[in-house]
């Protein structure tokens, strides 16, 4: 099969072998593939990596083989999973995935949009679903909106009723469409002075980060007393208020570590996230905010965008083409 496979000299594109299954696990035949910063930065030395290994994050696929000890699935089934990083991955024809990780997708949701879920759904639905309790009338600061995990957090918190704050660039209608009620230009304005202004002073009820832990400190001031923080890309090593002066909750998102915990509740955690994504995408009520869609041979190519900035939403690669 074709796999990309990261070596000590770089990203090749090879002609390998098929990956063999484990008891507890399936393999798919890629139809979709999605792109994400992660991606990227394995590329870059990002965890640290034993090479040569295969690598991406996201699949949606066909199941065409099923271990001794798999039940929940049957062969044909269409599914979509977040890969284990650490012992594979999905820019392959075929790819090895846990059982107990799998989102069992719709009939109506197409792999392209299945492809987008694991990685950049999951990380916003547990940033906003699960580690925080937005009720309606809450102020939410998601910073970069146009990205993947932003697209989805923003549609997200509107579901619980909140209003929304983004940070952008660019593309604004885009950003606006998918719900958010403000965006601020970084490159043109001060955040923490137009979110004050925003919020008439008193700050945002939550703030969800996803650039780095370093703009969790700088940014820290904008959150009202009682606030939370999640940290989607690490948080700060130290607690950035003083005792007794925010009582503010900070808490992390930390989703490929899943597979570290040896915990398959954890896997399965996972996976309901995610049917939960596809239940709304097949009713309409969130878009997977693809804006690209590229060849299986575009990777590399497409890779170098993240580093440059160019991404925008969704990327996504249809193996079909």
């Amino acid at each position: 099969m074709k796999a990309y496979v990261l070596q000590v000299e770089g990203l090749k594109l090879k002609e390998i072998n098929k990956p063999l299954i484990k008891s507890n696990q399936v393999m798919i035949a890629t139809k979709a593939i999605s792109l994400n910063p992660v991606d990227y930065k394995v590329t870059q030395g990002t965890f640290d990596l034993k090479r040569p290994i295969t690598i991406g994050i996201d699949v949606a696929g066909e199941i065409v083989e099923i271990g001794d000890n798999v039940s929940s699935v049957k062969l044909g089934d269409r599914v979509c999973a977040m890969v284990n990083i650490f012992e594979t991955g999905s820019f392959a024809d075929f790819v090895v995935v846990d059982s107990e990780i799998l989102t069992i997708l719709p009939s109506d949701v197409s792999y392209l949009d299945a492809s987008t879920i694991p990685c950049a759904g999951i990380t916003a639905y547990q940033a906003i679903h699960e580690k925080v309790n937005i009720r309606s009338g809450q102020t939410v600061f998601i910073t970069a909106g146009g990205g993947g995990v932003g697209g989805f957090a923003i549609q997200f918190a509107k579901q619980r009723g909140a209003t929304v704050i983004t940070s952008a660039s660019g593309d604004f209608d885009r950003i606006r469409e998918l719900g958010a009620d403000y965006i601020i230009n970084y490159k043109e304005e001060d955040i923490s002075t137009k979110i004050m202004e925003i919020t008439q002073g008193k700050g945002v009820d939550y703030f969800i980060n996803s650039i780095s832990a370093s703009d969790i400190e700088k940014y820290a001031a904008i959150l009202r007393f009682n606030g939370s923080i999640v940290g989607i890309t690490g948080i700060p090593e130290k607690y950035p208020f003083i005792p007794f002066t925010k009582a503010a909750g900070i808490s992390e998102v930390a989703l490929v570590a899943t597979y570290n915990t040896n915990d398959k509740d954890s896997l399965r955690e996972v996976a309901k996230a995610g049917e939960q994504i596809a239940e709304w995408i097949s009713k309409g009520e969130i878009s997977t905010n693809i804006t690209t869609e590229i060849r299986f041979e575009q990777i590399p190519e497409a890779l170098e965008w993240f580093e440059r900035g160019k991404t925008k939403g969704k990327v996504v690669v249809n193996k079909e083409l």
